[in-house]
């Protein structure tokens, strides 16, 4: 069984992604000393790696809980590389739906990402820094999307799960699953459904059964997935 532990990190289970102009900066170790996890994508110049792509491919999977972007160059890179990945439309949902963050450092970088029908967070100063202060605003102080359940109140990120205050690290596969329960808010999703929203080829009714089985096991006691026979699973949210 997977250890659960207290979530005395802000951003634990976190993944960030910073999309700037050049690969140095402050806001690394300020994000990861509270337990996220980092990643860079540069604007790429004449003849460089281009990592926006693959960034941008991994938000829309929800592979990413937040991205930072610091400059309207950058702003414009990260929506062209989304566009071109086909990605745009997932990042659009997500952002609005309240399970990406996106950070703007600058009116500027926020009209670029307006324009392109991104919902968007905007820091207060010009200076990056303060971009970090709206993720620990949003991840800490009831921002992000949370739903209570009969275990508690339910908050999914990209490397695990906070019940109740908890922080529970999940398998890639078991946060895919948590992760369309919970995007479903209580309704039933059938197996097929839930197999959809697997990763890797593996998507058969009898995968599901075991995906399940294995996210149950990381969970322990908490009780949050119910089996509705005949049916297929849902999240134990509680009824308002």
């Amino acid at each position: 069984m997977t250890p659960a532990r207290t979530l005395d990190s802000t951003l634990a289970g976190c993944a960030i992604v910073i999309a700037d102009d050049c690969s140095a900066g402050d806001l690394d170790a300020m994000l990861s000393s509270r337990g996220a996890t980092v990643r860079r994508a540069v604007v790429p110049r004449q003849g460089a790696a281009h990592e926006l792509g693959p960034a941008a491919i991994r938000a829309a999977r929800g592979e990413v809980d937040a991205v930072i972007i610091v400059s309207a160059s950058a702003a414009g890179s990260w929506i062209d590389a989304a566009d071109r990945a086909d990605a745009l439309e997932s990042i659009r949902r997500r952002a609005g739906s309240g399970r990406l963050l996106l950070v703007s450092v600058g009116a500027g970088v926020a009209d670029r990402l307006r324009d392109a029908e991104l919902r968007t967070a905007v820091s207060e100063h010009e200076h990056p820094t303060s971009s970090v202060d709206r993720v620990i605003e949003h991840f800490g102080r009831g921002g992000a999307l949370s739903l209570p359940t009969d275990a508690g109140p339910v908050e999914v990120r990209s490397g695990g799960v906070v019940v109740d205050g908890v922080f529970v690290p999940l398998s890639r596969s078991a946060v895919a699953l948590i992760d369309a329960l919970a995007t479903a808010g209580g309704r039933v999703i059938s197996r097929a459904e839930l197999g959809a929203a697997l990763p890797g080829p593996q998507r058969t009714p009898h995968a599901v059964e075991a995906a399940v089985a294995r996210l149950r096991e990381a969970l322990g006691q908490r009780v949050l997935v119910h089996t509705v026979v005949k049916r297929g699973y849902r999240l134990a949210v509680t009824e308002t």
